[in-house]
């Protein structure tokens, strides 16, 4: 069950910010040093310096003192200013994916934490690290700086037809690219017929956690601490609930990219030793080039369970032999049967031997997205190997989420992100 309600959002004051395109970020953990550095050279009121401040830098636990100062000279300021009437904020984004123009519609609004938080479904293994630093920045600033990413699959798009009624006829208030040619739009809807309207199309649906997974929990963790001080919310905008975005998977929008897997600083790995190894389990094929790979990769994807090797200069083709199902007999068949279980059960775990706890940590295992660079990372010794993926489906995601199973770590790699900035929450909270 997913309720849902309208808010007062803080938005950048056009007056003070009149381009919003050098204040707006990715995401929080896809901002590199390098981008964060970016970040705060493009303007002195960039998000960054709230969702990634650079007193991260020089200590990378940090309760996070300046990003908080930050954001309340922000709103004293008024560079960031309140709006007047609760709102649902339409949210489209215009992209393109594999030479095709796409146009993934949604909303913003506020999830009720008290009532719905049982009901959403995560899909993957959260890393407890990334949890405490999202949750030290929320105890320090007491906002939602972010969206969550939610989908849900509902065939007959009432909502979308509502948010096309009420918004697409007019102008949007706000009109971004981000530095990916990705156009975000946001409109703010008012009228309390079609908010309601909208909230009552969501209240049967099921919501997954596409990303944030780690900021759903910080935020779940952060209503219990200010309930157990026996803290008060003062306003809608409060710890009881979070801003989140949904969007209907059934118009096929949805798109999602693989995360890839590169191995450092195992005793003894050698190449040609854990090919011989995975000839146990997987056809090994020689592959000329990394394009020849992707496409092999791509042409087997719809048959069998099908993985990419480089290390050594050299590509190869890994290609599933054997029943997968004894390997994870704990598991759903269902999870039994995705790439990413079977890469982490299979050859991480049980061919390189590395464990749960060990991922948890970040040991000997890193993600990334971008296939050359995982190419060039290799050839310049900072990893041994890298693993390529194909991508989770959305129906994978939300059947195995629905059992009761989380995936892999980064499993998924939703694209395009919902670009941090664009609303604040800033919550109001009587303490006692």
């Amino acid at each position: 069950m997913a309720i849902l309600y309208p808010f007062r959002g803080y938005r950048y004051n056009r007056q003070i910010v009149d381009n919003l395109e050098l204040v707006v970020t990715q995401p929080y953990n896809r901002i590199s040093p390098a981008l964060q550095k970016e970040y705060c050279r493009r303007s002195p009121f960039n998000a960054v310096r709230v969702t990634r401040s650079l007193e991260k830098l020089d200590n990378p636990e940090t309760d996070y003192p300046e990003a908080a100062k930050t954001l309340r000279s922000w709103i004293d300021q008024g560079i960031l200013v309140q709006d007047a009437i609760p709102s649902v904020y339409a949210y489209n984004q215009q992209y393109n994916f594999e030479e095709e123009s796409l146009l993934r519609r949604g909303f913003i609004a506020l999830l009720d934490l008290q009532h719905s938080a049982a009901g959403i479904l995560p899909h993957e293994r959260v890393m407890a690290d990334l949890k405490m630093d999202r949750l030290r920045l929320l105890r320090s600033t007491d906002c939602n700086e972010d969206v969550l990413f939610m989908i849900y699959t509902e065939d007959k798009l009432r909502v979308n037809r509502i948010l096309d009624e009420t918004a697409s006829a007019r102008r949007p208030e706000i009109e971004v690219k981000d530095e990916l040619g990705v156009v975000h739009k946001l409109w703010a809807i008012t009228d309390a017929k079609s908010i309601r309207r909208i909230q009552d199309a969501m209240v049967p649906e099921e919501l997954f956690i596409a990303d944030g997974q780690h900021r759903f929990e910080a935020a779940l963790q952060y209503k219990r601490e200010c309930e157990a001080l026996r803290w008060k919310p003062a306003a809608a905008e409060s710890f009881n609930g979070r801003m989140v975005a949904c969007f209907n998977s059934a118009e096929g929008s949805i798109t999602v990219l693989p995360t890839h897997r590169l191995i450092c600083d195992l005793a003894d790995f050698e190449p040609t030793a854990f090919l011989e190894r995975a000839g146990k389990y997987f056809a090994v094929e020689p592959v000329p080039d990394a394009v020849d790979l992707w496409r092999k990769m791509a042409e087997g994807r719809e048959v069998s369970h099908v993985f990419g090797f480089y290390a050594g200069k050299k590509f190869f083709l890994l290609r599933l032999k054997v029943k997968v199902d004894p390997l994870m007999h704990a598991h759903a068949e269902a999870y039994r049967h995705l790439d990413v279980s079977i890469m982490h059960t299979l050859v991480l775990g049980q061919l390189l031997g590395i464990s749960e706890s060990q991922l948890d940590r970040h040991s000997h295992v890193d993600f990334a997205r971008d296939r050359d660079a995982c190419v060039q990372s290799v050839d310049e010794g900072d990893y041994q190997a890298a693993f390529f993926l194909n991508p989770t489906s959305v129906e994978q995601l939300q059947r195995v989420a629905s059992l009761g199973e989380l995936l892999p770590q980064m499993s998924t790699d939703f694209h395009p992100k919902l670009l941090t900035g664009l609303l604040f929450m800033k919550m109001q909270i009587t303490r006692v």
